[in-house]
C-alpha cells in the first residue's frame, strides 16, 4: 500500500514538473537575452481582424551600468510570402540608456500579409543571430487565437470586438444568442469576441491601436479606472469611426458626449464624431440580450463597413484620379520609333554614302540613338516632372469641446521615378493601401497587387520606406487620423447684430456655413486665412438621402467624402456648428512633400464651445 502510495506521489511530482516546465519554457519563449540586452514581449495582437493596425508590444532592458546600447527591433526577422503583397519588416530603432529599459512599439496594417519567423534584434549595428519568437510567426488575419469566441467566420460581415475582463464572462454567449435573432430578421453579422488579457488600467494609450476592433466593450468601473491618456485613446477610436459598449451607470465616457435615450431598446446612444457609443445600466442581460445587443450588432457592422471594399490600382484611380491618363502612348511610341528606324537606317546610311563618309556610321548611329533617347527623357520631364504627383482630399470634425481634430480621407501618388525617400506620415495615421487585395481571400488568392515586399519603419515617424510606390503606377491609400488641435474658428455678432466669423484654421476658405443657437443658418464665400467676413442668412436645402448623419458619412464611399458633404453637409448643421471648404489638407498628412503636382481639399465640420456633436 505504501508504494502504491509513493508511486502515485512520484507521478504526479512528474506531472508537476513536467508542467512546471512547459510554463517556464513557454516564459522563456517570449523573451530572450542579448549580452547586457534583454527584450521581452509585452502583448501581441489576437483574433482574425481585417482592418486597423495590430501592435505587438517589446519591452527592452540594459542591464548594463555603465554603457548606453542602440537597439533596432525589426519584426519579422525574415520573411515570406504566397504571392501578393507583403510586410518584409516593421522595424523601429531606440537608444537605452545604462540600467533603463524602453518600451518599443510596432504596429502594422492587419490588410497586408505579414508571415516571418519571428523578431530580429540589432544592438550597435550589429544584428543578433537568434530571432525572437512574436505569436505563430504570422499575421493575425488567417489564424485563430486562444481566447476568442468564433474561430469559424460565418456569413454576413465579419467583426472583431475586443471586451475588457471587468464585463461579464458570459458576454460571448449573449452576443451569439443576440447573432441568431439578427439573423432571424435577415440581417447577418459575424462577431468574434476576445477578451483582454490586460486589466484596463494597462490598456494601450495609442488609438490606434484600437483600430483593429469593430467594437469594445467595457463597464462603468473600468472608464474609472483607465489612465486618462488610455480613456481618451477609446475617445478618439470612437470620433474615428468605432463603437464603444458601456455595462453600468453613470460612465466617465471619454469626451464630452451627449447620451439620447433609444425609444425601441433600453440603451443611451451618442454620435461623436463619425463613430458611436451605447450604454446601458444594465450589467446582465438574459434572458433577452437581444434587447440590448441589436443596435449594438448594427453598430459593429456600420464601423465594419467602409473596409468592406477592395480595389484594384486601377479601380482605384477611377474613384480618386490622379492623373488623367495612365495609359501607355503605345500610337507615339510606335511613331517615334518607326521614325528612329528610318532616320537610323536608310536616311542616314543614303547621305553617308552620297557624302563618301560610310565610316561615320560609328558615331552617326549612338549619337542619333543618344538625341532619341534624350528626347524621350525630356518629354517625360516636361509632361509628368521629375518629383510625381499627388492629390489628398477628406474631411475633418473639429470639436472645440474636446479640442480633437477626426479626420477621415484619401491620398494619390503617382511618381514617373521612384522617390528614394518613401511615403512619411505622423504616428497618430492610420493608412490603408488600397492595393486591390481581398482581406478575407486566401494567400493563394490574391488579385491586382504589385507583389511588393512591403517596409515600415517608426523611429521618427510611420515612415513607409519602401515598396508601396511603383513607377508611373498610381498608389492609393484611405487615411484616418485623430490628433488634438488648436485651431478654430471664432464666430461673434457685429456692430449691426449680425455675425461675423474670423477663420483661424490655417488656411484660405472658400465657402462657410454657420448655424447659430436659434438655428438659423448664415453663408460667407472666401474668408482668407486670419481674416474675418460677415456672414449673411442663407437657405439650406434638405439632403437627397433622408437619414444622413455624419455616421453614414463613414459608412459610405471615402474617395468622395468631401463632395458629400460639402453637397449634402450644411443640412446637419446642429446649433453652433459651421462647415468650412478649403482647397488644403492642414488636418491630413501629406505623405510626398516633394512632389511637383498637388491637389488638395478639405471639408471641415466644425463644432463650437458646447455645440452640437452631430447627432
Amino acid at each position: 500500500m505504501r508504494e502504491a502510495l509513493n508511486e502515485r506521489g512520484r507521478s504526479v511530482a512528474r506531472l508537476v514538473a513536467a508542467f512546471l516546465a512547459v510554463f517556464v519554457a513557454s516564459s522563456l519563449a517570449h523573451a530572450a537575452k542579448y549580452g547586457d540586452i534583454e527584450v521581452s514581449i509585452k502583448s501581441e495582437p489576437r483574433g482574425t481582424a481585417t482592418h486597423g493596425y495590430a501592435e505587438v508590444e517589446f519591452l527592452v532592458t540594459n542591464r548594463s551600468t555603465q554603457a548606453a546600447h542602440e537597439v533596432r527591433i525589426t519584426y519579422p526577422k525574415s520573411s515570406y510570402s504566397y504571392g501578393g503583397d507583403h510586410l518584409r519588416a516593421v522595424s523601429k530603432n531606440v537608444t537605452v540608456g545604462a540600467g533603463e529599459s524602453a518600451k518599443v512599439v510596432l504596429a502594422y496594417p492587419e490588410r497586408i500579409e505579414l508571415r516571418g519567423n519571428g523578431a530580429g534584434v540589432t544592438i550597435d549595428g550589429r544584428e543578433e543571430e537568434s530571432a525572437l519568437p512574436v505569436g505563430t510567426g504570422s499575421s493575425s488575419r488567417g489564424y485563430y487565437s486562444y481566447g476568442s469566441s468564433s474561430p469559424s467566420r460565418g456569413p454576413g460581415t465579419q467583426v472583431l470586438v475586443l471586451y475588457s475582463k471587468g464585463v461579464d464572462t458570459r458576454f460571448p454567449d449573449w452576443v451569439t444568442q443576440s447573432q441568431a435573432q439578427f439573423q432571424s430578421a435577415g440581417k447577418y453579422v459575424s462577431a468574434e469576441t476576445i477578451r483582454a488579457d490586460q486589466p484596463v488600467d494597462q490598456w494601450s494609450t495609442n488609438w490606434l491601436s484600437y483600430t483593429r476592433y469593430d467594437g469594445v466593450v467595457v463597464t462603468a468601473t473600468d472608464l474609472r479606472s483607465m489612465s486618462t491618456e488610455a480613456r481618451n485613446a477609446i475617445g478618439q477610436y470612437v470620433e474615428c469611426g468605432g463603437s464603444l459598449l458601456v455595462f453600468g451607470r453613470d460612465p466617465q465616457l471619454p469626451g464630452p458626449w451627449k447620451l439620447k435615450a433609444d425609444t425601441k431598446h433600453p440603451v443611451s446612444v451618442a454620435n461623436p464624431g463619425f463613430g458611436q457609443c451605447i450604454t446601458t445600466n444594465q450589467t446582465e442581460l438574459p434572458p433577452f440580450p437581444a434587447r440590448v445587443l441589436t443596435p449594438v450588432l448594427e453598430s459593429w457592422s456600420s464601423t465594419a463597413a467602409p473596409w468592406q471594399r477592395t480595389r484594384t490600382p486601377n479601380d482605384a484611380n477611377r474613384a480618386f484620379p490622379v492623373v488623367e491618363d495612365i495609359g501607355v502612348p503605345v500610337k507615339g511610341l510606335l511613331a517615334l520609333m518607326f521614325v528612329f528606324v528610318i532616320a537610323i537606317g536608310p536616311i542616314n546610311l543614303i547621305v553617308l554614302a552620297r557624302k563618301k563618309r560610310k565610316l561615320w556610321l560609328f558615331w552617326t548611329v549612338p549619337l542619333m540613338s543618344f538625341v532619341t533617347c534624350l528626347t524621350v527623357l525630356m518629354y517625360m520631364a516636361v509632361t509628368e516632372g521629375w518629383q510625381g504627383r499627388s492629390r489628398i482630399e477628406g474631411v475633418t470634425i473639429l470639436d472645440e469641446n474636446s479640442r480633437r481634430a477626426s479626420s477621415l480621407g484619401w491620398t494619390g501618388f503617382y511618381t514617373p521615378l521612384l522617390p528614394g525617400s518613401g511615403l512619411r506620415f505622423s504616428p497618430e495615421t492610420e493608412v490603408c493601401y488600397q492595393n486591390g487585395e481581398d482581406p478575407y481571400s486566401s494567400s493563394y488568392s490574391r488579385r491586382g497587387s504589385s507583389n511588393s515586399a512591403l517596409s515600415i519603419d517608426w523611429t521618427s515617424e510611420q515612415h513607409f520606406t519602401s515598396g508601396w510606390l511603383t513607377p508611373r503606377v498610381p498608389a492609393h491609400f484611405a487615411l484616418r487620423k485623430s490628433e488634438l488641435r488648436r485651431e478654430r474658428m471664432t464666430v461673434s455678432k457685429g456692430a449691426d447684430g449680425s455675425p461675423e466669423a474670423v477663420n483661424g484654421l490655417g488656411a484660405d476658405l472658400s465657402q462657410f456655413w454657420y448655424r447659430d443657437e436659434n438655428g438659423k443658418v448664415f453663408f460667407a464665400e472666401g474668408i482668407p486665412g486670419g481674416g474675418r467676413a460677415a456672414l449673411k442668412p442663407a437657405a439650406i436645402v434638405a439632403p437627397a438621402i433622408s437619414g444622413t448623419t455624419l455616421r453614414s458619412f463613414y459608412t459610405g464611399e471615402w474617395a468622395t467624402l468631401p463632395e458629400r458633404l460639402k453637397t449634402n453637409g450644411p443640412s446637419l448643421l446642429a446649433p453652433r456648428t459651421y462647415l468650412g471648404v478649403m482647397d488644403a489638407t492642414p488636418f491630413l498628412d501629406d505623405g510626398l512633400p516633394g512632389a511637383s503636382v498637388r491637389k488638395t481639399r478639405t471639408v471641415v465640420y466644425g463644432i463650437l464651445k458646447e455645440g452640437g456633436d452631430g447627432n
